[in-house]
């Protein structure tokens, strides 16, 4: 039976005037092709709320890699 490990990594998500459009994205990539060059495996990407301040705003992007272990 094949056997995996992951692994979490978390990009705060940019927002405002000063920010170019994009460079959130741009960070989620350059993580992933840094992660797939060691070895992991992009499982998914992830956008949770803040439940807290009760406004549906992603506040980040989690992403989730995996590898056969």
């Amino acid at each position: 039976m094949k056997k995996y490990e992951y692994k979490f990594v978390e990009i705060p998500r940019r927002a405002g005037m000063k920010v170019k459009t994009g460079e959130t994205f741009e960070e989620c990539k350059k993580v992933i092709i840094a992660e797939a060059e060691q070895g992991w495996r992009l499982k998914q990407v992830v956008t949770p709320f803040d439940e807290k301040t009760g406004v549906f705003v992603s506040y980040c992007y989690q992403i989730i890699f995996e590898r056969e272990v």
